[in-house]
């Protein structure tokens, strides 16, 4: 939640137009957003009730900025991005690489397409859900900088030095972790979230299928779920980033040996759970 925000019970019929309510009132600069839209927005990200209540500023914030409302997008960049640079601290990256991977995340966020604003589903506040984005935007472009750049000794990385002759043993070291952080970021999912990945990964349904259960079009399941994995990919990157103290390259190597057992793992801890 941004500071500043409403929070309470509501007590309507309408809980949607009693958020929509609290948005306006905690952003009384954004006028652009129909109430309609608001609605859209909520049904097309999949807001579960207990989320919409919780966080009803910051769906009000996203819907907007994401519609590419000015007034928005404005406030956006000086409510939640103007912490970018504290976000990134512990990477020690200059200031104008600091401003590249602003601009990358601004477009990522409010351009797309579709702009992944859209997808936040207020699973946690807004401001935490971007800093999420923002790391993993900012270990991509070193990682991807790092690759273009020649190097005399690719020996001098111990995670690249051994990831293909001894991949197993990185998963063994780091396997433990990569499976805590895992369980950790599907903690943080709605219910219906978890309830999405039960149905792909356990009970093996169709898009269509799920679609039908969901009473929506099979393009918004495959949204959903693109979504969920996206975040839970970016969740657990940013955990072994921060947990870990390495590099962009190294989490790259890491990432190289672990991440291909996303797909089991989720299985495994949904039969768990």
């Amino acid at each position: 939640m941004i500071p500043g925000q409403p929070s309470g019970t509501f007590v309507t019929a309408d809980p949607a137009k009693a958020a929509y309510d609290v948005g306006q009132a905690q952003w009384p600069a954004v006028r652009g957003l129909t109430l309609e839209a608001f609605r859209a927005f909520v049904e097309d990200a999949a807001v579960e009730p207990e989320a919409l209540q919780a966080h009803a500023g910051d769906i009000y914030l996203a819907a907007a900025a994401s519609a590419g409302d000015e007034d928005a997008v404005r406030t956006f960049d000086a409510s939640v991005l103007a912490e970018l640079p504290r976000w990134l601290a512990r990477l020690r990256l200059e200031s104008d690489v600091v401003e590249e991977v602003r601009q990358l995340l601004r477009s990522k966020l409010l351009v797309g397409p579709p702009p992944k604003l859209s997808q936040y589903r207020a699973s946690g506040p807004l401001a935490a859900w971007v800093r999420v984005s923002a790391v993993r935007t900012a270990l991509d472009f070193c990682d991807a900088a790092a690759a273009a750049t020649p190097r005399g000794d690719a020996g001098a990385d111990p995670l690249v030095r051994a990831l293909d002759p001894e991949q197993q043993l990185i998963r063994q070291k780091y396997g433990a972790l990569f499976e805590r952080a895992l369980k950790d970021a599907m903690a943080q999912l709605s219910k219906r979230d978890r309830n999405l990945l039960r149905f792909h990964y356990l009970s093996h349904m169709s898009f269509d299928a799920i679609a039908r259960t969901y009473h929506v079009h099979r393009a918004t399941v495959v949204r959903w779920l693109a979504a969920i994995r996206d975040d839970l990919d970016a969740t657990v990157r940013t955990r072994l980033w921060q947990e870990l103290g390495i590099s962009p390259t190294e989490l790259r190597s890491l990432w190289h040996a672990v991440g291909s057992d996303v797909d089991v793992s989720l299985s495994r801890l949904l039969v768990a759970d």
